[in-house]
């Protein structure tokens, strides 16, 4: 194994691999997924159930060690995003964040999303479900992943109305790994007053993220991708002045003002705590806290240009095997850690179920377009890069 380093930060690949097990074993390429969880995220949360099992789940000093796990975790998504606590709620997932600003925001009949071909469900279906139920009509942009910036923002211009409500796509798309424009894309939104959503499913831990600078309206994230915790946990981020405008959904004792007056409620309207239906599990959270930390140990923008470089040396090997059909793009900078591609003679399926049983090496199929997906992230090398580049070649 080649020991390298990560950018700036000197970090040595090999000690941090050695702190997730599941690479002495296999070939992981599928953190866009679910990433492997690091020794110490687990016994993170290993320790808090047996705190929970053992001083008992409501003893008072669990109880408040508990509410400060919580608020770490909410502080450590914030740090994430680069935005302040209070525009930031840990959910559970990706969609639930999604799905908390579709349907709280105030939909009139004829308003309109613009989306694109290439989304996740969690952006697509979820806007045809808002477009059905409010009477919302939903573009969809017809993007190839090859195109270019000037493209891609051309067709999404074109796409705008005077009725346009909001611009939904994700950051990164996950069948292909084209990164959107984002910061442009906000900026075409905004100048024809809507609003813009990002699906972070494949961007946090990834990508250096700042909604301060950006301008991002909402954008939502997981933790057990990219971050390398566990599902069950994720974080969204509402711009603050557009709190008050998104309703809960669902409503739970912090969704009002204490103590309730039955005669006239009061709303926590501008705080992200309205959202909370509920409970949510500590022993997640403290995982998640402790994967937030390892990741910014490193540092998201050494992890982000590592992902690219090991991107691009897997996407240069690929585009020269006759056969093989690249999606993702060349250019950096619309470029992810995401690397699609289809094989002639092979449907994906198959392909995936062979480089398993042949090599030990862990990707996903895609469904659209239809084609084998690998994530490379920080603690893979570049020996795993051309073995997945050689056993590919060896198939086609």
């Amino acid at each position: 194994m080649i020991r390298k380093t990560l950018g700036v930060a000197s970090v040595d690949v090999q000690k941090l691999r050695d702190e997730i097990p599941v690479l002495a074993n296999v070939t992981y390429l599928n953190t866009g997924w679910s990433g492997p969880p690091p020794r110490r995220v687990a016994q993170a949360m290993k320790d808090r159930i047996d705190l929970e099992m053992e001083e008992g789940p409501t003893s008072r000093p669990v109880q408040e060690s508990g509410r400060e796990v919580q608020a770490q975790a909410r502080r450590a998504a914030a740090r994430l995003f680069n935005a302040d606590t209070e525009e930031v709620m840990v959910t559970r997932n990706t969609t639930e964040g999604l799905n908390i600003v579709l349907s709280g925001l105030d939909w009139q009949p004829g308003d309109e999303i613009i989306t694109c071909n290439l989304e996740h469900g969690s952006v697509l279906v979820t806007s045809l479900v808002t477009g059905k139920r409010h009477g919302v009509k939903v573009r969809v942009v017809d993007l190839d992943p090859q195109d270019s910036r000037e493209t891609i923002l051309g067709k999404f211009e074109a796409a705008f109305t005077p009725r346009t409500r909001l611009l939904f796509v994700s950051h990164v798309e996950y069948s292909t790994g084209l990164r959107m424009p984002a910061p442009e894309l906000t900026q075409l939104a905004h100048d024809r007053g809507a609003q813009i959503m990002l699906d972070g499913a494949q961007t946090g831990g990834h990508l250096h993220l700042d909604m301060a600078a950006e301008g991002f309206d909402y954008y939502s994230i997981p933790g057990q991708k990219w971050v390398l915790g566990y599902e069950g946990v994720g974080a969204l981020y509402i711009r603050r002045e557009l709190i008050e405008g998104i309703h809960p959904a669902h409503s739970g004792g912090r969704a009002v003002v204490h103590p309730v007056d039955y005669d006239n409620i009061q709303l926590n309207a501008a705080d992200m705590e309205k959202f909370h239906g509920g409970s949510s599990s500590v022993p997640l959270q403290a995982a998640f806290l402790e994967a937030v930390g390892f990741i910014e140990e490193i540092g998201v923008q050494d992890i982000e240009d590592r992902n690219r470089q090991l991107a691009s040396r897997l996407k240069q090997q690929l585009a020269d095997i006759p056969g093989v059909h690249l999606y993702s793009p060349m250019e950096p900078g619309l470029s992810s850690g995401l690397v699609a591609f289809a094989l002639s003679g092979w449907e994906p399926p198959a392909a995936v179920e062979r480089l398993w049983n042949d090599h030990r090496i862990v990707v996903r199929q895609v469904e659209y377009p239809p084609g084998i997906r690998a994530s490379l992230h920080f603690f893979n090398t570049e020996d795993e890069a051309d073995q997945l580049a050689q056993a590919v070649k060896g198939l086609v």
